[in-house]
C-alpha cells in the first residue's frame, strides 16, 4: 500500500504573497499613524493658539473695564483728559494692565490694514509702574504689542459723550437753564474737549464691543482746580 506524500506546509509562492500582504498592512498602518500624528499635532497647536488668544482677549477686556478719566496738562499748561479717539482707534488710561494687573497703564486699541483689504485689531500698552503720567506729550514705554483679531472685514470706532465740558456741566447742574444730549462722535480729543467720553464702541464686522467709562470729571479735575 503506497504512502500519501502531499506536504502540509506553505509553498514559496504562498510565503511571498503573505509577506507582500503583511508589508502592505505595515505600510498602511505606518501611513495612518503618521497622518493621525500630524493631524493631532496640528489640532493641538490650533487649540493652544485659540486658548492663548482667548486668554489674551480676557485680559484686554479687564483693562478696558478699568478705563478711567485721567487729567493731565497740555500745551500752555492747559488741563484736559488723556484720551484720544479716532475712527481707526483710541488711546486711554486704565487702572490695570495685561503685563502687570497691579499697575496702571496707557493702552492703545486700533486697527491695522492687511494687504487683502481686511484688518487686524491691535493692542499696545505702556505700563506706568515707574512713570507718573502728568502731561499730554510725555514719552511712554509702549513695549507690549499683541494682535487680538485678524482678517476682519470692518473695524470702526465711535465715542459717546458730551460735546464739551461746558455742555456736560450745564446738563448735570440743577441750576442750568439748558440741557444737552449725549452724542456719538467719530473722533474725541480729551484735551480739546476737556472731557472724557462715557462709552467707546468697537465695531468688529457688526459685532458691537461696548466699553463704558465712569463719569468722574469732578474728582479728576478737583486735584488741580475747583472750577470744574
Amino acid at each position: 500500500m503506497g504512502r500519501n506524500n502531499s506536504s502540509s506546509g506553505f509553498t514559496l509562492v504562498e510565503t511571498l504573497i503573505a509577506m507582500v500582504l503583511l508589508s502592505l498592512l505595515m505600510i498602511s498602518g505606518a501611513l495612518a499613524y503618521d497622518y493621525f500624528s500630524q493631524n493631532w499635532q496640528r489640532n493641538k497647536g490650533l487649540a493652544e493658539s485659540s486658548g492663548e488668544r482667548h486668554h489674551l482677549a480676557s485680559l484686554v477686556q479687564k483693562v478696558t473695564w478699568n478705563t478711567y478719566s485721567k487729567a493731565v496738562y497740555g500745551e500752555n499748561d492747559r488741563l484736559g483728559f488723556y484720551f484720544l479717539g479716532r475712527a481707526e482707534g483710541f488711546t486711554a488710561v486704565s487702572h490695570t494692565s495685561v503685563q502687570n494687573p497691579d499697575a496702571a497703564a496707557v493702552y492703545r486699541l486700533f486697527r491695522e490694514a492687511n494687504g487683502d483689504g481686511t484688518f487686524r485689531l491691535v493692542y499696545e500698552e505702556a505700563v506706568l509702574t515707574d512713570v507718573y503720567l502728568s502731561r499730554e506729550e510725555q514719552e511712554l514705554p509702549f513695549n507690549f504689542r499683541r494682535i487680538l483679531y485678524d482678517n476682519i472685514g470692518r473695524i470702526d470706532f465711535r465715542y459717546y459723550g458730551y460735546q464739551s465740558l461746558r455742555e456736560r456741566n450745564d446738563t448735570v447742574s440743577a441750576e442750568a437753564a439748558q440741557a444737552y444730549s449725549l452724542e456719538w462722535f467719530n473722533d474725541y480729543d480729551g484735551m480739546q474737549r476737556v472731557l472724557h467720553p462715557q462709552a467707546i464702541e468697537v465695531d468688529l464686522n457688526g459685532f458691537r464691543w461696548l466699553i463704558e467709562v465712569p463719569d468722574a470729571v469732578e474728582s479728576a479735575l478737583s486735584r488741580y482746580t475747583r472750577d470744574v
